[in-house]
């Protein structure tokens, strides 16, 4: 296999990952609001974007030559590993993000509308009901969303395993075709071989029929010659 395809995809995945990893760790940490959202949700579209580069390369290392299958998996396990690393950062960032927004002050971040619903309870210093009524539905999203996320990978895992086994399967289709082009070639040859040998089998019998012609008339010119003596002797 040319190893040049899955050269060019593990190229741009490293382009991406440094990507995330260098805004994670220059502008995630430091924003704040939506605007950590709105930079979290295009990280996350890019990551998503490296799952299925990822996916692409693990099809080209399942057709990859015995040697390089091996260095391929190697490669493929690190890109893996910081992937997964990058997604736990964003997923940490996120959460933190909410937890934020929840726990906010009503003067320093919630719209005055809201004040009644994130006041504090003047007796027993927790959180209002309708504060943590917001606070158990932002878990339910985030659970939700770790639910669809666990669904995206199996997905995925599904598909790389029907793709897997659908190169197989062309592989096992592609080495008997060579079989039998292989047996072809060698009947090609015996054919060749018969069809010599018998070319051989011809003249040799025909020059036995022309030593038998030449025997048969000498043997009646000496019978003619043995009468004519006779005869005339």
């Amino acid at each position: 296999m040319d190893s040049s395809v899955f050269v060019e995809y593990e190229t741009d995945l490293v382009t991406v990952l440094k990507s995330v990893g260098d805004k994670i760790a220059s502008e995630a940490h430091s924003l704040r609001g939506d605007e950590r959202k709105t930079l979290l949700s295009r990280l996350g579209r890019e990551l998503d974007e490296a799952d299925e580069i990822i996916e692409q390369m693990q099809l080209e290392a399942q057709t990859a030559d015995k040697d390089d299958k091996v260095e391929f998996q190697g490669k493929l396990r690190n890109h893996r590993a910081t992937l997964a690393r990058h997604k736990g950062e964003i997923k940490a960032l996120a959460t933190s993000a909410d937890r934020d927004a929840l726990l906010a002050t009503p003067s320093s971040s919630a719209p005055r509308g809201d004040h009644v619903a994130l006041e504090m309870d003047s007796r027993s210093g927790s959180p209002s009901f309708a504060q943590a009524q917001r606070l158990l539905s932002a878990t339910d999203k985030l659970a939700d969303g770790q639910r669809r996320l666990e669904e995206s990978h199996r997905v995925a895992l599904e598909t790389e395993d029907l793709g897997t086994g659908i190169l197989r399967d062309l592989r096992g289709q592609r080495e008997t075709l060579e079989h039998t082009r292989d047996t072809l070639y060698e009947a090609d040859g015996s054919i060749d071989r018969a069809a010599g040998t018998l070319k051989k089998m011809m003249r040799r019998a025909s020059q036995q029929r022309l030593v038998t012609y030449a025997i048969l008339a000498l043997l009646v010119l000496h019978s003619l010659y043995v009468l004519a003596s006779k005869l005339f002797g």
